[in-house]
């Protein structure tokens, strides 16, 4: 009688503890609410490890009175103790975040509010205090090379509004005013000095002359190379090409031709070759 209540008794507390292995499910959060996936939670007494989703929901095999320890990285650890109503209903768990430590900051002078004692104490350093004055030093230095000129160059300079104008206010009689500017300005082109042509501006003096000189030199046996010839002599004995390239006076250069030609009349003779022709 005694064995059989024995076994009785043994089926069941079996039977109980059999009801009591189940599941419990849970969510895992912050302490603003996110949900915090990839978080682990393990069972101490068997050692079952389970991630949580991406929704911070996990399901784990447990026990009335069995431990969950919850971890994730970033978080402080938390353990939870199981009871009868956390397998009738969700398991919520909230995680604090592990406060980040500071550097003790070390406060090296507290002033005093006496002056005396605190302004010598907010001095720089020596060293800083000795490139300073290097510094100064060196900027008081004269400079080695030329500093760069800011000048405009003369070209783009800008002109007087009245440089090179008249003063038609300053008009009177003596020989002052426009009238005296204009007849310094006439002494001036007659006194300007006369440079000798070079060999182009003699040959297109010549051509200039034979164009528009019509003397008859013919009836005296010259032809055109002979007219060349006596024109070269004629500008070399009365400067010519010196005195007229520039300002071409036609009467003033038959003139001069005239005399020129007298001139060359004595010293070549032309009388064979006026028979001759």
């Amino acid at each position: 009688m005694k064995t059989k209540l024995f076994f009785l008794l043994l089926i069941i507390i079996s039977i109980k503890t059999f009801s009591q292995s189940e599941y419990v499910m849970g969510n895992i959060t912050n302490e603003n609410g996110d949900k915090l996936p990839n978080t682990s939670i393990v069972n101490l007494r068997t050692d079952q490890v389970v991630v949580s989703d991406f929704m911070g929901n996990f399901v784990i095999a447990a026990k009335n009175s069995d431990e969950l320890r919850i971890a994730r990285q970033g978080y402080e650890r938390k353990s939870v103790k199981l009871n009868a109503n956390d397998f009738s209903k969700s398991l919520d768990v909230k995680l604090s975040i592990i406060p980040i430590e500071i550097d003790e900051v070390t406060i090296g002078f507290v002033p005093t509010g006496n002056l005396k004692k605190d302004v010598p104490k907010l001095n720089p350093p020596p060293r800083v205090t000795a490139l300073n004055m290097a510094l100064n030093d060196y900027m008081r230095t004269p400079l080695n090379e030329v500093a760069p000129s800011a000048r405009i160059p003369s070209l783009f300079a800008p002109r007087n509004p009245g440089e090179g104008q008249l003063n038609l206010l300053s008009i009177g009689s003596g020989g002052g005013g426009l009238v005296g500017a204009l007849a310094g300005l006439a002494k001036k082109s007659v006194s300007s000095p006369k440079t000798t042509a070079n060999y182009a501006e003699k040959q297109e003096f010549y051509k200039r002359v034979k164009a528009v000189i019509t003397l008859d030199y013919a009836k005296y046996g010259l032809d055109e190379y002979d007219f060349d010839i006596f024109l070269a002599f004629a500008d070399e004995a009365h400067e010519l090409s010196k005195n007229y390239r520039k300002n071409f006076n036609r009467a003033a250069i038959e003139s001069r031709l005239k005399v020129a030609f007298e001139e060359y009349l004595k010293t070549h003779n032309f009388s064979k070759k006026v028979s001759e022709g």
